[in-house]
């Protein structure tokens, strides 16, 4: 039995991490047992974010069973601060830790930080037994900004579960965003995008996430036609909208590997996206996705009208998806490819 110790946002906490960690903790996983532990970056008060950090440091340090390992979740920002000093822990303990990149932004924050800090990065993820990514361009660029020896990266691309039936065509009026409403998503550019499109093409846009303030969208919302704000949503409400919908759109300007893509596409939806991190590596334009450019609200705004103006297209591009998902985005595959990593890597006791 290999005994794993999962660090970062607790299962079901909003954001995709929390998101990913609670499909995790549902999913079978045999020849394995998993101990969630909130390291502070679970949203709520900052006291009590504190007071989970310090708890998580103190399980760093305490003994642990053989055959454990720590699994340390980590994005840009604060995250990686945490992060910093929970594996300093670790590597004092001499505990096995894997390193699981998940922060769309990760490659803009280390090249903007300052010296120390890249080398204290690097030595956390020099100190890795094993560093998971969620796909080829993540792992070209640790090789490149961080020197991590290539062996010890291992490409798991993130899972949902989906229906074992789609309905096909019964969304068809519904055009979803799932995520974070900000600039980093796009949202603005979404935006500008649906209020260009002609009225007898335009449909409902609905954006299913938490807004975070001082984005200035409200002026913008407020004068943008045909759209319903949601708020953060838990799995079986996102479920519901994503049975409502065809489309899915996402102009991020940084990804890693989105949840929502996958849900998107384990529900039949055709995807909308810009081409960041490693969604080319999981859709390919003109079959199971429409790619446009970062930043451009034009090229959006035409690419919506092209595809709500064709149902059948709108259908196509959803079925093409959903083989992709089914190829190698479930759930029931996500647990076994942990367990190949956790058990090469596992660690003694004490």
């Amino acid at each position: 039995m290999t005994h794993v110790i999962v660090l970062g946002p607790v299962p079901d906490a909003a954001g995709g991490i929390g998101v990913l960690m609670g499909h995790l903790s549902r999913s079978e996983h045999p020849g394995m047992d998993l101990t969630f532990v909130d390291s502070g970056g679970t949203p709520g008060q900052p006291v009590r974010r504190l007071v989970r950090f310090l708890k998580a440091l103190r399980v760093c340090a305490a003994p642990v069973r053989e055959n454990t390992v720590f699994h340390v979740n980590l994005a840009s920002g604060l995250s990686t601060w945490r992060k910093l000093a929970l594996t300093t822990v670790l590597r004092w303990r001499r505990r096995s830790y894997v390193l699981h990149l998940h922060g769309g932004k990760f490659d803009t924050f280390v090249a903007q930080s300052r010296p120390l800090v890249r080398k204290l990065i690097r030595g956390m993820f020099h100190g890795a037994a094993a560093v998971i990514v969620l796909g080829q361009f993540w792992r070209d660029e640790l090789v490149r900004g961080l020197g991590v020896d290539p062996a010890r990266i291992v490409v798991v691309p993130n899972a949902v579960p989906g229906p074992h039936e789609v309905p096909y065509g019964t969304g068809a009026s519904v055009v979803l965003f799932s995520g974070q409403i900000g600039r980093r998503k796009g949202v603005h550019d979404l935006l500008e995008a649906w209020s260009a499109l002609p009225p007898e093409v335009r449909t409902t846009l609905v954006l299913a996430g938490d807004a975070p303030e001082g984005e200035g969208l409200a002026e913008l919302l407020a004068r943008t036609p045909d759209v319903e704000l949601t708020g953060w949503l838990g799995a079986a409400e996102l479920e519901e909208r994503l049975a409502q919908a065809s489309v899915l759109v996402l102009p991020s300007y940084g990804e890693n590997l989105p949840m929502s893509l996958l849900d998107a596409m384990a529900w039949g939806l055709a995807p909308v996206v810009t081409d960041v991190g490693a969604v080319g590596e999981v859709v390919e334009d003109g079959r199971s996705a429409v790619v446009v450019p970062v930043g451009n609200p034009r090229a959006l705004s035409d690419a919506l009208r092209s595809l709500l103006a064709d149902p059948q297209r709108v259908s196509r591009t959803g079925r093409e998806a959903r083989r992709r998902w089914q190829e190698g985005y479930r759930i029931e595959d996500y647990a076994a490819r942990l367990g190949a990593v956790y058990e090469r890597v596992a660690g003694p006791g004490a």
